[in-house]
């Protein structure tokens, strides 16, 4: 029986377990798996639950240690050691496509899917096959399961966000992702990118007039403190799954593997249940700690001004075509 995300954190640890697969032999297998996220983010408590249900499934074969709170450093630093075996998973959202196949990395970028649903039929077709072997090939590495939900991306703001008008000139806190930004400058804003470490102080000294997130994100950073309004532009659907070193993977015996993928994939899916059903309630939360949410948002107008950058994206940087994608 695959358990539920429990609400207690694993704490955190440093050490890695090293490349220990049986290979064949029967012996047990420890494997570790970093994350930058802090423990109770999504991605965390999957892990968590992985680490649970597999320890059960295998009768204590297989163990996992959870190292959360970026021990290995940032996505980009963490998804390397992954890469070269340095640790044996780690959780992450969709940037690890973005770093080892960033030509098929479309799905992680706003206004391209409009619906989880779409997320997941795109990522489950055969043309997006290509994708998942370009990870293993460049990255070194696998998801165990389906993409995990992680929220839409909403707007945070000091005044009411309903069309593009409004974010005109705005300094929009950004990761430093070339996509993302080119495509918020054809909406309108102007953005800056900043740390994710170093939002909050960037809103409340005026470094920064918005940001753009999760509910997750905004609750867990106190955003309502230093931003009045949350405005639901639902521009982009936030996923991330648990990604596996093929090397440590192609060392375990056939019983393991399929315990992995077969685990993996109940987790994700239990994840992502979990992370949809509470979503709704972080945002009246976020309504309670006194944020103005904003219902009415024209997303069509958004779509339709973002529309010239993501059709530039297709043609000049990304694999397949906007109406081959939208019709995966």
């Amino acid at each position: 029986m695959i358990k539920g995300i429990g609400t207690g954190a694993i704490a955190a640890t440093a050490g890695c377990s090293g490349l220990t697969g049986d290979g064949g032999g029967g012996g047990g297998v420890d494997m570790t798996i970093a994350s930058t996220f802090e423990p109770g983010h999504i991605l965390v408590q999957t892990s968590e639950m992985f680490k649970e249900n597999i320890e059960e499934e295998s009768d204590g074969d297989i163990s996992v240690q959870i190292s959360a709170g970026g021990a290995y450093g940032s996505e980009d630093e963490t998804g390397e050691i992954v890469s070269q075996g340095g640790v044996e998973a780690h959780a992450a959202g969709s940037f690890p496509y973005f770093q080892f196949a960033p030509e098929y990395w479309f799905f992680g970028c706003p206004f391209v899917l409009s619906s989880y649903d779409q997320l997941l039929s795109v990522l489950d077709s055969d043309q997006m096959q290509e994708a998942h072997d370009a990870l293993v090939e460049s990255g070194n590495q696998r998801p165990i399961g389906q993409q995990i939900y992680r929220g839409a991306r909403h707007f945070t703001s000091n005044s009411p966000i309903r069309g593009p008008s409004d974010v005109e000139g705005l300094n929009l806190r950004l990761p430093e992702l070339d996509p993302w930004v080119a495509i918020w400058e054809q909406v309108g804003a102007s953005p800056t990118p900043i740390a994710l470490d170093e939002l909050y102080s960037a809103l409340e000294q005026g470094t920064a007039d918005a940001s753009e997130g999760g509910a997750e994100q905004i609750s867990s950073f106190n955003l309502y403190e230093v931003q009045s309004h949350l405005s639901l532009t639902s521009h982009l659907i936030a996923n991330g799954n648990i990604y596996i070193n093929d090397d440590f993977y192609q060392g375990l015996d056939e019983t393991h593997q399929d315990m992995i993928m077969e685990v993996g994939q109940s987790v994700t899916e239990t994840a992502s249940e979990e992370s949809q059903s509470s979503e709704e309630e972080l945002i009246q939360e976020l309504g309670e700690q006194g944020m103005t949410i904003v219902e009415d948002v024209d997303t069509e107008a958004f779509q339709e001004q973002a529309e010239p950058a993501v059709e530039q994206l297709f043609e000049e940087t990304w694999a397949f075509d906007w109406e081959t994608v939208r019709n995966m």
